[in-house]
Order: structure tokens, then C-alpha cells, then sequence
């Protein structure tokens, strides 16, 4: 298992997020400036989270004389932080592509696959984003 490293972690995202900032200004169409509006979003809340992920880890460092409670809930935040639970574990986050999921019927074992909620876009607003088959 990798250890997660909040602080690279958030260095790394707001490389990614001057780049898109940066790039946002030569788009052409409504849907590749939207696009970008977006992944910036999508950067800013990940930063957000990073930086509570940063002051969390330093405060549990600083805490010297923890009760045997407070070292088993440490131990457990450690094994999936809420970061890693939004960010990673919870699927795929999108900012162009369709979304399926599968939803099951509990206890029937029923399962009905279903798109998420997704805005179709010309091919000549895609501005280079797909290559056409």
C-alpha cells in the first residue's frame, strides 16, 4: 500500500490547476471554456480538501498525549483519509464523459445500468479534445 502525501498532493494539483488556468485562455468554443471552468472547480475543491487533510494530520501530530481511544480512531482515519474516500475510492469523477453506474436491487440481485445526467457537444466545439474514428 502507497502512503498518501497530502502536501505533494496538493502541490501536484495546483501545477495541474495553472496549467488549466493558463490554457482556459485560448479556447475557442463556449463547451471547451466551460470544460476548463469546470476542471477548475473540480481542482479548487480538491485543494480545499487537501489543505483540511494538512491542518487535520497536523493536529492529531501535535496532539503528544493522545488516550488509547483517540490512537484507535487515528489508526482508522489513516486507513482510508476523507480525501482518499472522495477523491479516489468513491469512482470516477468526470468533467466530460458520460457516467454509468449500476444500480442493484437490494436482495434481488437485480441490476439496471444507467447514465448519469451529461450535456452531448458538436464535434466542431470539441476543439481537438477526441479524435474521430
Amino acid at each position: 500500500m502507497t502512503e498518501f502525501k497530502p502536501i505533494k498532493a496538493f502541490h501536484a494539483v495546483e501545477r495541474i490547476r495553472a496549467k488549466v488556468l493558463f490554457n482556459r485562455f485560448y479556447c475557442e468554443t463556449a463547451f471547451a471554456r466551460d470544460l476548463h471552468y469546470n476542471l477548475l472547480e473540480k481542482l479548487d475543491e480538491m485543494a480545499a480538501d487537501l489543505l483540511q487533510e494538512i491542518e487535520g494530520r497536523a493536529e492529531m501530530r501535535d496532539e503528544r498525549h493522545v488516550p488509547e481511544q483517540n490512537k484507535a480512531a487515528s489508526e482508522l482515519y489513516y486507513l482510508r483519509t476523507p480525501f482518499e474516500q472522495r477523491w479516489i475510492y468513491n469512482g470516477l469523477i468526470s468533467v466530460l464523459d458520460e457516467i454509468h453506474v449500476d444500480i442493484v436491487a437490494e436482495g434481488e440481485g437485480e441490476v439496471c445500468r444507467t447514465t448519469l445526467d451529461y450535456t452531448p457537444v458538436p464535434a466542431h466545439e470539441l476543439e481537438g479534445l477526441i479524435h474521430p474514428h
